[in-house]
């Protein structure tokens, strides 16, 4: 399956025009375009402690120099969980703003189509990838590898709120004294003993990092 379950698209006119240091200004306007998920790993943004920001996605260690990319530039911007973003970092491997991808190495636009073709997700929530670029990108460029606990454990949590979210919006369809009503609530409350074992297990992780 897809890494994220929606495809990022950056709207052409944000709400706001910051300049300088404030490009987290157009945070909100991310955080919708990217569907409140992180463009790389596709980490939900509603779950406690894990946090998001906004990521140069050409890095501003090398359009600082050209000035060809201005910090508040839209196009260049993306939403991105406190994780990948740290990992992620100034890697560039072409150490040119022109060029993403040298020799199967480099970031793919997560706004391109093009992303989905070199990464997957399996159906425990690792990531996993297509092509030697994605290969790159899993172990150096976001280290999906050496962070596939967290990331199936984030994934399996998100899948859990979809269902329950789902399953209260069916249960609302029905009378409270039908049998329809009474088998879909008893599923979501499967849907939500397991999601705070989740929530706790993800918590729990958190405190040893």
């Amino acid at each position: 399956m897809n890494v994220r379950d929606n495809l990022p698209q950056r709207r052409p006119n944000p709400t706001k025009n910051p300049t300088g240091n404030n490009w987290s200004e157009h945070k909100p306007d991310l955080r919708e375009d990217f569907h409140k998920h992180c463009a790389y790993c596709g980490s939900y943004d509603g779950f406690s402690h894990t946090w998001f920001e906004v990521d140069h996605f050409v890095p501003k260690s090398l359009f600082i120099k050209t000035g060809n990319i201005e910090l508040c530039q839209y196009d260049n911007l993306v939403y991105s969980c406190k994780f990948c973003n740290n990992v992620k970092l100034s890697k560039w491997p072409s150490n040119d703003e022109t060029i993403p991808i040298i020799d199967d190495k480099g970031f793919v636009n997560p706004c391109s189509i093009d992303y989905d073709a070199h990464l997957y997700r399996t159906n425990k929530g690792s990531i996993r990838w297509k092509t030697d670029l994605g290969k790159w990108m899993v172990e150096i460029g976001f280290k999906f590898d050496e962070r596939d606990y967290s990331v199936k454990l984030l994934w399996e949590l998100n899948q859990l709120r979809k269902s329950f979210e789902f399953l209260v919006e069916e249960a609302n369809k029905y009378d409270i004294n039908t049998d329809e009503y009474n088998s879909i609530t008893a599923q979501a409350k499967d849907s939500a003993y397991y999601y705070c074992l989740y929530r706790n297990e993800l918590d729990e992780y958190y405190k040893t990092m």
